[in-house]
């Protein structure tokens, strides 16, 4: 859908396609590098020579304050840094390969199937719990709960204070997003939506559960631990450039 978008750059050298890159705001004031391409035979200086000030000059016109970058496998990192981008944050995957669920006591909070009239609430909470480098743009929300294997809120009241959503891509399962309001935070309700998910994908025929945190999320992770989740090794620097 984004292919005839002015945010969609190809290099060209000679009249052949070598290169792609798209970043797209969605939303937000910070706008992310969605998709990577180049040629093999491409320098990658020469390639980011290319795409890298169309794509700046671009975004600033459609009101981008910042570009982000998730370094998948390392290998842009340092050139991204000869070019001002700066490190924004290291994200780290964790695993659980056992069959444990801890208990989750939440008082007067319980956990359901997220629907469509949910989506403002859920974005409220995103908005709520997240800086504007992960927040959603509401039709994103509304993909992301209609496509995702396990997608769930969480009440008080009657009131969504949180969410879990996931996928299933067998035998593997990956949370990637649990969020709660900050003013609900710390009453066990983080942990009711962490067992929720767990357990739905293990009756959907997950053997591991993963998931992405910030390497100083700490409150997060003990959370994690708690569950028995652990590090894989995997890690990715995100950077970000002020535009």
């Amino acid at each position: 859908e984004h292919l005839t978008s002015d945010l969609f750059i190809v290099a060209e050298q000679r009249g052949d396609v070598v290169g792609a890159l798209f970043a797209w705001p969605d939303e937000s004031p910070v706008a992310w590098v969605r998709l990577v391409a180049l040629d093999d035979a491409l320098n990658i200086d020469e390639w980011l020579n290319l795409v890298l000030p169309p794509i700046l000059e671009r975004l600033r016109h459609h009101g981008a304050q910042e570009l982000a970058w998730m370094d998948h496998g390392g290998w842009a990192g340092p050139h991204l840094r000869t070019r001002g981008f700066t490190p924004l944050t290291e994200v780290i995957t964790l695993v659980k390969l056992d069959r444990a669920l801890p208990r989750a006591n939440a008082i007067n909070a319980s956990v359901r199937p997220a629907s469509d009239v949910d989506i403002p609430a859920i974005m409220a909470v995103d908005r709520a719990a997240f800086t504007s480098h992960w927040w959603h743009s509401e039709a994103t929300m509304r993909r992301r709960a209609a496509v995702s294997s396990h997608f769930a809120v969480a009440e008080v009241a009657g009131e969504v204070v949180g969410y879990a959503g996931g996928e299933l891509r067998l035998p593997v399962a990956h949370l990637n997003r649990i969020a709660m309001h900050p003013a609900h935070q710390g009453h066990g309700i983080g942990a009711l939506l962490l067992r929720a998910a767990i357990h739905d994908f293990w009756q959907h025929g997950a053997e591991q559960v993963t998931l992405n945190t910030q390497s100083n999320n700490h409150y997060s992770q003990r959370l994690y631990r708690r569950f028995g989740f652990g590090p894989t090794g995997d890690l990715m620097i995100a950077w970000e450039l002020q535009l």
